[in-house]
This record gives structure tokens, sequence and C-alpha cells, in this order.
């Protein structure tokens, strides 16, 4: 029998991720990119070899990494045509081939993985499939009883076929059939991976394997502080080489501080916490349940809370509630990042077009790279802050901000 292989889909364009530029499977957590927590469950599954289908922006990235246990191939699809064009661009080296399709960056427990392993030895199709209370803007697999009878792709609120949204954990016996789906199949949505599959669904017995467990997914840019939460509390606890730590400073609970850390007087660091190597912590500093990234300076008197804060950044007398600072962002003293509406209600963010409820009563600012704060400027609730712009002095920012903007006055 031929061992199974995993197709890892990592070359979406992330039409929803902005202002975040750094392509979802490479946002770094706790020191490695989210792809590589993924790759590394795929030991617990008895599978040794993985396909990794990137983009061209990404390729060099995703062939730099290194999974003890699994021998990764890389391949690049060229055209950003969707789950059904990811599969196919990798079609030479899976054909008839137990594949497992799998996206790059849904995290889960471990005992999902063991779940899968168990299924894989019996060798029929199955779906991996959640059980949500709330809905949730995905594909939602319609069921006759264990039997899998189609895929609905983002149905609408009030039209789900059943409480149960597809995990991408798809598993083919025999790739062959699929990929003949793939290539027959038309759509004029991006549902031709999707429609394929429930085509195949009417002639081969796919069964769900139903899940209860943690499942975050890298859909939307707060989705981040999610993914955070999970993999900080699953952190271990580390002290680097080269740190210093000077007097009255109090670390409770499981803190990473990586190699050449400073952290100065009268601070205080609550865990789970993340702390980069050559990062230096302030005066006066409180860092709860916070992931910071290398090279950070986060100066007198700043708070930083629940949050997630990429490479070089640079604060002083800040607070940063709730909120995704991708890097390199410099941030003027007396700026705040509020966290809370006035009302406690859940918090929206506009995507494109659409308006939607994030589901959180508590959420900062959504911050991309290269962005400049002026001092005693207030970034409301769930406000986007696009790449490469300056922000000046004194402002109020209630409203998105695009790519590369000067909003001096």
């Amino acid at each position: 029998m031929n061992s199974p292989i995993a197709v890892v889909l990592a070359g979406g364009v992330g039409k929803r991720w902005w202002p975040l530029q750094t392509y979802k499977s490479l946002v770094p957590f706790v020191g490695k990119p989210a792809i590589s927590h993924v790759l590394e469950q795929l030991q617990s599954v008895g599978i040794k070899e993985a396909i990794v289908v990137t983009n061209p922006v990404d390729q060099e990235a995703i062939s730099r990494l290194l999974i003890a246990g699994v021998n990764i191939t890389v391949v690049v699809q060229q055209t950003p045509n969707g789950m059904a064009g990811a599969v196919l661009s990798a079609k030479d080296a899976i054909r008839q081939r137990p594949i497992l399709v799998m996206n790059a960056e849904d995290l889960v427990d471990n005992k999902l993985y063991e779940v899968i392993r168990s299924e894989i030895t019996k060798q029929k199709p199955f779906v991996v499939g959640k059980k949500i209370a709330r809905y949730f803007d995905t594909g939602y697999l319609k069921l006759r009883g264990d039997s899998i009878e189609a895929i609905i792709e983002k149905p609408g609120k009030g039209n789900e076929p059943s409480n149960y949204v597809n995990l991408v954990f798809h598993y083919f016996p025999d790739s062959e059939p699929f990929l003949k789906a793939l290539e027959s199949t038309t759509s004029d949505s991006d549902d031709v991976y999707e429609q394929a599959l429930s085509g195949l669904c009417k002639i081969i017995d796919f069964h769900i394997v139903r899940y209860e467990g943690t499942w975050v997914p890298l859909k939307y840019p707060w989705h981040v502080l999610d993914m955070m939460d999970v993999l900080l509390h699953a952190m271990s606890e580390l002290r680097g080489k080269n740190i210093e730590i000077k007097s009255n400073v109090v670390i409770e609970g499981p803190v990473h501080i990586g190699d050449n850390v400073k952290i100065f007087e009268n601070t205080k660091i609550v865990g789970p916490c993340y702390i980069g190597d050559n990062t230096i912590i302030g005066n006066n500093n409180i860092i709860r349940q916070s992931h910071i990234g290398e090279g950070c300076v986060t100066g007198f008197n700043t708070d930083i809370t629940r949050s997630y804060i990429g490479d070089n950044c640079w604060f002083h007398s800040n607070y940063i509630g709730d909120s995704v600072i991708e890097g390199d962002v410099n941030m003027g003293s007396g700026t705040v990042c509020a966290n809370l509406r006035l009302d406690r209600g859940e918090i929206a963010s506009v995507v494109g077009d659409n308006r939607i409820n994030t589901r959180r009563t508590k959420l900062g600012a959504l911050i991309g790279k290269n962005v400049r704060i002026g001092v005693n400027t207030s970034i409301m609730p769930g406000v986007k802050i696009g790449s490469g712009s300056i922000v000046g002095a004194g402002l109020v920012v209630n409203h998105d901000i695009p790519n590369d903007s000067k909003k001096l006055l």
C-alpha cells in the first residue's frame, strides 16, 4: 500500500487578511511560522511526506522550512485560482497516491490528528466536520447520517444544511478520482474544489469524522489573537542566553524570554508571554498574555495586554490592548489602542464591502507593517491601519486607513 502524503495548501492570497502583509502561513508565532506548527503535527499521523503548495512570493521562505521526520516538497501555484488550482498544481506528484488535503494555517488539537491516523488505516474517504453554535462564513456539510452529500460553501445565516462546518482535513485513499473531478468541474464562483468534492460524494461514500475540539483558522486578521492564545498556552517556559533582568521585576506564569533580552526596573510580566530575542522591556511596564517579537523596545510606562506584537516595534508610554501589530511600527508617547466599546458590545470590522462582526467584545487596533504614529493619538476599537502609513499626533482614528496614507491632521 502506498503511504499517504499530505497536500498542504499555503498559496492563498488572503483577500480578507488586510492590513496584514505577511501571508497567513508565514506569520511567526513563538519563534516559528504558523505552517511549522501545523507540519509538526503531521508526525502524529504517521505522514512522513508533505507537498506544500504556495505562491511565487512565498516560495523561497517555504523552501527553507525544516521539519524533523517530514520530507517537504514545495510546489508553486502560479495563479491564485483557489483550492482546486492548488491541488492540481501538485497533481503530477500525487497521482494514484493516498492524500490528506489540509490547510497550512488551521490549528487543531493533537487529539484530532490521532483520530485521523486511526481513520487513515481504514482506507476509506472522509471529511472532518466541526459542530458550531453560531454561523461562520465558511463551507457547511450536508449530511445523511454519517455520509456527506455535499459541501455548501457560505450558505448564509439561516440556510445552513447542518450545524457542521467543513474543516479542510480531506482524505482520499486514491487521489485519481478527485483529480479527475477537479479537472472536469467548472463554477462561476470560487468553489470549484467544493463543487468537485460534492460531485464525488454522489458516487463515492465519504463519511464525516466529527470533531468537537479547538479549531483556530486564520481567516481574518483578528484571528491572529486566537492562534496566539492557543500557542502561548502550549508554549514551554524558557530563559535564553545573556538576558538581563533589573531590580523589582515580577514575572508570573510561563514566560519565554529569548536571547539578549533586557527587562528594566519595576516591570511586571504575567504569562503566558513570549518575548523574542534582542528585545528591550522598559521601566514600569506591564506585559500580560502577549506575544512580543524580536528587536522590539517597549519604553517607559507601556502596557501591552493580550496583544500580538511583531518584530522591530517601538513604544513609549502606550496602552495596547487586544491588538495585532504586524511589525516595524513606531508608536509615539501617549498613543493608545482602545479595545472596548462604551456599550461593551461586539466589535465590527469592514472587510471589502461587508461589515463583519468579529464576535469579540475586546479588540484593539489591527496595524500593518512600517507604520508611524504620532504622540497622543487615540485609535478606536477594531480600526485597521494599512502598511506604510503615517498617522499624525493628537488624532482620533475611528475609521480604517489605507496603505501608504499620510493622515497628519
